[in-house]
Order: structure tokens, then C-alpha cells, then sequence
């Protein structure tokens, strides 16, 4: 027992770690981009990485349903059932989303005011393997396969890097970028691939495609509120503000998302681990406790750094052009830390079964895209909505945590 706690600490260990390499290293290869490419045509590189993020959300549905049945079995008849029936719905959909990409690129091209249709073109051929790339991460997620769902991201993120900045630099510009991406899913498909007993009969399994579908559903509308949330900032700034604008909006976006993408693999860890203990019938709340412990301590330090030095790290990261929205970084900063916190309280209780978190998200996700359509006169404006509905948001997930905690010892 205490070889196995050691071997999931030190794998857990490995996991975080090889997570902070890759986001520093997608974040090296945008800040290289906004300054090669300008804030044009930065936005709209940023815009093809913010709908690459909504599919992700979708590919996470996938790697967590994933990630907690293989958690709960660990037979191989229940995996290979499992990856089966993942694969096939992942594929579908992946089919759906390429179709959608590339049927409306025209329509995509007007809409977001941009020079070309054919990025999206590039990047929907790659949205099929990305989906089941996930299928692949989630079944190592869940056996808490740390070693082997680390070598994923690091593969996506190192082809990426090497693909898009060489044709970036070749003069590719927005289409090397597009490239770059859909390389970086397609090879790391390739390396996920899992071999499992394909011999083994779907009825021997004591899993049903209700019980994955019941799990998939929930995490699909949590994904949904994701989605609204982290990026339709982005996408509404895309269509209301000016190229040039929009490109200083998405540098800001993208320096203010370092505390949600950096907090993540502390969601990565508690979910799998979470679940394995409530089967066993053990305590997790000091796991819970400490997860969120972790993400307030990395938020509130970062946070600080944005509020006393914004103009320093603007220009060491994007450089004079970006100047004007450094006033902002902070604030950004703020709803997204809040965001990240809540984010912990959802998926706690969601590894449980208690879905009231997810609807709170839904919901807010939601008044998200009505309140920024609404109110929009400037980039204060937008970020104060944020601000405001993320409060909103930490304070619910606060009074469901301590309203269940309260009925709990009743009974």
C-alpha cells in the first residue's frame, strides 16, 4: 500500500510538472505569434485556439467519462467494452464537428472578419482524431496511468510548437498555425492508441451503454457551461470590436487564462483519486480541501503579479503594442481565479454524483453570453460582467458545498 501511495504521489508529481512544461510551452508558441504576426492577425490565430478550447471541452466529456469508469473497473473486459463504445461515439461526433467547420467556413470567415476560410478548413480534419485521442487520455486518467497521460500532452504540445513556428516562419503565417495544430492531434492520436482485448464479449461486461450515457450527458452540459464561460468572451469581442482590438483583447485573455490553465491538473488528479476512495468507502475531503488550497495559493501569486507589474509583463510577453490593456490584466486575472476556484467545487462534487454544481455552471454560462452581448462599450465593461457573475458563481458553489456538508452530519 505504501508503495502504490508513493508510485501515485510521484506520478502525480510527474503529471503537474510535465502539465506547467506544456502550458509554458503553448503559451511560448502564442507569444512568439503575437509578436511575428501583429494583432491582426494574432486575433485571428487566436480565434482558431479558442475553437480548438471549445472542442476540447467536448473532447474532455469524452477523457472523464473515460477517466471514471476505468477509475471504478479495472477489468479488461469492462476497459476494452468501455473503449468501444467511447471510440465509436467519439468518432461520430468527430465526423459531425469536421462536417459543421467545414460546411459553414465561408459563413466562419464573414462572421469572425477573417482573411481566409481555409484555417478552418485545415483544422477540421484534425477534430475526429483529437476526439479520440481524449477516449485514449481518459482510460489512462482513470487508471491512474499518470506516466503515460503525461507523454500525451507533451507530445501535442512539442509537435505543435515545431510544426506551427517553422511554417509561421516560412511565411505560412495563419495557415502554418492551422497546420501546426491539426499535426500536433493527429500525431498524438497515433501515440495515445491503446491496445485492449478486443476478443472479449461485450455482454461477460457489467458495464451498460445507459450507465455511460447517464455519466456522458452531465458531463456534456458541464463542458457546455466550459465552453460559454472560458471563450465566449473571445468569440463575442471577435464579432463586436475591431480585428485590431480583438487582438489586444485575446493577448489579454491569454495572459489572464494562465491561472485557469495552470490550476487544471489539480482538477486532473482530484477527479480519478476521488472517485477510487468514495468506492473504497475513505475519506476525501482533506483531498478536496487541499486541491482548492493549491489553486487559490497559485491564483492569488499570480494575480498580484498582474496587479503590481502589469506593464512589465505585457511587454515582456506581447511587447509595446499591447501596453493599453495592461490597466486590465488583473482584473482578468480575478474572474478567471474565481472561475478555477468553482471550478474544483463542480467536478468534487460532480466525481460524486451530486449534479446541483453543474446546473449553477450551466446557468451562469449562460447569463455569460446575454450580459456580454448587452454590455460591451469597452473592454472594462466586458471584463466587470465577468467579474461580477464569477462572484456569483464561487459564492453558489460555497453555499451548496457547506448546505451539503450540514445535511450530511444530520444524518
Amino acid at each position: 500500500m505504501a508503495s502504490e501511495s508513493k508510485k501515485l504521489a510521484t506520478d502525480g508529481s510527474l503529471l503537474f510538472i510535465s502539465t506547467l512544461v506544456v502550458n509554458a510551452g503553448n503559451y511560448i508558441i502564442n507569444l512568439i505569434f503575437g509578436r511575428w504576426l501583429g494583432p491582426a492577425d494574432f486575433s485571428e490565430v487566436s480565434l482558431l485556439v479558442t475553437l480548438l478550447l471549445m472542442v476540447s471541452f467536448f473532447a474532455l466529456a469524452f477523457q472523464l467519462t473515460g477517466a471514471k469508469f476505468a477509475a471504478e473497473y479495472s477489468e479488461n473486459t469492462e476497459i476494452s467494452f468501455l473503449k468501444k463504445w467511447l471510440n465509436k461515439r467519439a468518432f461520430y461526433t468527430g465526423i459531425f464537428m469536421l462536417s459543421v467547420v467545414m460546411i459553414g467556413a465561408i459563413f466562419w470567415k464573414d462572421f469572425f472578419q477573417t482573411n481566409s476560410s481555409i484555417p478552418f478548413f485545415i483544422l477540421g480534419i484534425s477534430l475526429p482524431f483529437y476526439l479520440l485521442m481524449s477516449v485514449n487520455r481518459g482510460l489512462f486518467q482513470g487508471k491512474l496511468e499518470y506516466r503515460k497521460l503525461a507523454l500525451t500532452y507533451q507530445s501535442e504540445m512539442w509537435v505543435r510548437l515545431i510544426v506551427s513556428i517553422g511554417l509561421v516562419y516560412l511565411g505560412y503565417r495563419v495557415n502554418g498555425v492551422a497546420l501546426g495544430i491539426s499535426v500536433s492531434l493527429i500525431a498524438t492520436w497515433w501515440l495515445s492508441r491503446i491496445k485492449t482485448n478486443e476478443n472479449a464479449s461485450d455482454s461477460e461486461s457489467i458495464l451498460s451503454s445507459k450507465m455511460i450515457y447517464k455519466f456522458l450527458l452531465i458531463i456534456l452540459f458541464y463542458e457546455l457551461s466550459q465552453i460559454l464561460i472560458n471563450n465566449s468572451d473571445i468569440i463575442l469581442v471577435k464579432h463586436f470590436f475591431a480585428p485590431h482590438d480583438a487582438g489586444l483583447y485575446a493577448a489579454l485573455a491569454l495572459i489572464g487564462r494562465i491561472v485557469y490553465f495552470g490550476t487544471w491538473t489539480v482538477v486532473t488528479l482530484l477527479f480519478p483519486i476521488v472517485i477510487k476512495l468514495e468506492k473504497e468507502g475513505k475519506d476525501h475531503t482533506w483531498y478536496f480541501l487541499g486541491g482548492l488550497g493549491v489553486v487559490i495559493v497559485l491564483a492569488a501569486a499570480i494575480i498580484l503579479v498582474c496587479y503590481f507589474a502589469p506593464e512589465t509583463v505585457i511587454n515582456l510577453l506581447f511587447g509595446e503594442a499591447y501596453t493599453s490593456i495592461a490597466p486590465l490584466l488583473w482584473k482578468y486575472g480575478l474572474a478567471t481565479a474565481l472561475f478555477a476556484c468553482s471550478n474544483v467545487f463542480v467536478y468534487y462534487h460532480m466525481s460524486l454524483d451530486r449534479l446541483i454544481p453543474v446546473w449553477i455552471t450551466v446557468v451562469g454560462g449562460i447569463a455569460q453570453i446575454v450580459l456580454i452581448s448587452t454590455f460591451h462599450k469597452d473592454f472594462a465593461q466586458v471584463i466587470q460582467v465577468q467579474i461580477y457573475l464569477m462572484l456569483g458563481l464561487i459564492s453558489s458553489m460555497v453555499i451548496y458545498h457547506l448546505y451539503y456538508q450540514l445535511n450530511a452530519r444530520k444524518h
